[in-house]
C-alpha cells in the first residue's frame, strides 16, 4: 500500500480544502480536474489489504480487544 498525498490549501474566509493528489492504493498521480472516487472505485478490496468480497476470515468474530476489569471500590 502506497502512503497517503494530500495538498491543504486555505482559501477567503479560512475556509480549507484538502485534496488527494496520489491514489493511497497504487500511488497514482491525479489531474486537479479527476474525479478521485471514480479511480478508487476501480481498485478491489486487496488493494487495500482486506479480504475480498464474499470471504470471511474465521476469525471475524473474536473481540478486538480483551476484556477489562472495572475496580470497585
Amino acid at each position: 500500500m502506497v502512503g497517503v498525498s494530500l495538498r491543504a490549501r486555505t482559501y477567503s474566509r479560512s475556509r480549507r480544502f484538502v485534496t488527494l493528489t496520489h491514489c493511497p492504493f497504487c500511488g497514482y498521480k491525479f489531474d486537479c480536474d479527476e474525479s478521485r472516487p471514480d479511480h478508487l472505485a476501480d481498485h478491489d478490496p486487496e488493494d487495500a489489504g482486506l479480504n475480498p468480497l464474499g470471504e470471511i476470515d474465521d476469525d471475524h468474530d473474536t473481540p478486538l480487544f480483551e476484556e477489562v476489569s472495572t475496580r470497585v471500590e
